[in-house]
Formats: structure tokens, C-alpha cells, sequence
């Protein structure tokens, strides 16, 4: 399905959500500035092509399409993507070829097909307004609902996602419903967060709300390098959860 769309989606996109037994959609070339969270209730989808829009961010939502098998970005205004991108074994294939601000992929993407040509092109921090994390000379810019980055000497969690954490562990592991947390006992942003954390560890599967531990591993020095002959200066990032797991995470293991 190809539906031509302007950057002020219609009432019909809208109602996308909807359409419980879409497998394709192909929304290129439409000037689109973002995607409706809604997109993740299209339950078949396998094919998803956003290819030569205005994108910016892919909602975290995203990543829980149960079905995706391919999803193109190509050709956008990408600076980081979800960190729980290619964490389902279903989504083999990813491209986000010239995305020139897209310096990081998430470590889920390793061994998976990817199309990253033209991303990571040179640029001052300064000029993106986006939390970003160094390693050496690399950069990656992060996801922009992460409120903090954790390193090897920060033993200690910060008490809000300490409490997201015990929170988030007692609804599933006991209750198996958040639902029975109301507006009333925590703010929307943060029930949001519940029903969809900003990931989950890449190396103990952890859920992570509002810290990551990041870990760059730079594309050129792995073996993939080859089947990219130096057209891409991205990494790929590992989001741990704690500085135990990030100390322990190893890429190529």
C-alpha cells in the first residue's frame, strides 16, 4: 500500500492503527516530519518503507511491531534510532542509508542486514540540540527521551529509575497488567514509559527508563567493515542497563 501524504498527516493516517491485517506500507517521498505512534498496532506489518521524508526520530513504539521483517529510512533527517531497534528476531533487514546526523546504530542491528551508506558525516555537536555520549574521537547523538548517560564509575542508579524499575518489575512479574496503575498515581509520561521503556539492556535484557550505560563498538573495526568499503563512519551501540553489564558486554562474542 502506497498512500501519499502531506507533513500535516490526514485524519486517514491517523487511523492507521487500524489496519490489523496491513503487511506493506510505503509512505516515501511525502515530506513527512514524524510517524503516529499508532503504527505499532499494525499487528501484520512486515514492510515498511519511509524512505526520502523529513524524519527526525522513530518512535520507540516501533520496535514493538511483532511481524517487521524490513523497514527502510533512507534518505531522512535521522540523528539516533530507538535503542530496541532489531531486538526482535523478525526485523532482518534495516535501511538508513543517508541519514547524514545518524552516527550510532543499536548493537541489536549486529548480524543483521543493514544499509547505513552516507550516515555520520562530519558535523559539530553543537548543531544538533541532542544529548550525546563520546568515546575517543567517535560521537553518537541519543535517543531524546534519555535523561542521563551512565559510565563504568557510576555504581549508584538514580532513585527515579530505581523506582521505575521496582515498579515495572512488580506490575509484570506479579500483577501482569499495567493497567491497574491510574493517571491519578503516577504522571502520564511516566505510565507511558511503563507500558514502553526507552529499551531494554543489549547485554542482560533489563527494561531502562530513564539512564543508559552506552558502549560504542566503531563499524570499521568490525567484520562487517568489508561489505561497507568505508561508506559509512557510524557505530554501533551497546545500551546496558548497569556498569556491570557494560563492562561485560562484548559485540563480537
Amino acid at each position: 500500500v502506497m498512500l501519499p501524504l502531506s507533513s500535516q498527516m490526514s485524519p486517514c493516517f491517523l487511523k492507521v492503527g487500524d489496519l490489523k491485517e496491513l503487511q506493506t506500507l510505503d509512505i516515501s517521498t511525502n515530506r513527512l516530519l514524524t510517524l503516529p505512534e499508532r503504527l505499532h498496532l499494525c499487528l501484520s506489518l512486515q514492510y515498511l518503507t519511509v524512505d526520502r521524508n523529513r524524519l527526525w526520530c522513530v518512535p520507540r513504539h516501533l520496535c514493538q511491531l511483532p511481524s517487521l521483517n524490513e523497514l527502510s529510512m533512507a534518505g531522512n533527517r535521522l540523528a539516533f534510532l530507538p535503542l530496541d531497534l532489531g531486538r526482535s528476531r523478525e526485523l532482518q533487514y534495516v535501511y538508513v542509508d543517508n541519514n547524514i546526523h545518524l552516527k550510532g546504530l543499536p548493537s541489536y542491528l549486529y548480524n543483521k542486514v543493514i544499509g547505513c551508506s552516507g550516515c555520520g558525516a562530519p558535523i559539530q555537536v553543537s548543531e544538533v540540540k541532542l544529548l550525546s555520549f563520546s568515546s575517543g574521537q567517535l560521537t553518537v547523538f541519543l535517543p531524546a527521551e534519555v535523561k542521563a548517560i551512565g559510565t563504568e564509575n557510576d555504581h549508584v542508579l538514580p532513585l527515579q529509575e530505581l523506582a521505575m524499575r521496582s515498579l515495572h518489575h512488580t506490575y509484570h512479574t506479579f500483577l501482569k497488567d499495567l493497567n491497574f496503575l491510574s493517571p491519578v498515581s503516577l504522571p502520564r509520561s511516566l505510565l507511558e514509559l511503563l507500558h514502553c521503556p526507552l529499551g531494554h539492556c543489549h547485554r542482560c535484557s533489563e527494561p531502562m527508563f530513564t539512564i543508559v550505560y552506552p558502549k560504542l563498538f566503531p563499524l570499521r573495526e568490525t567484520p562487517m567493515a568489508g561489505l561497507h568499503q568505508g561508506r559509512t563512519t557510524v557505530s554501533f551501540v551497546a545500551y546496558c542497563c548497569s556498569t556491570q553489564c557494560l563492562q561485560t558486554f562484548d559485540l563480537l562474542s
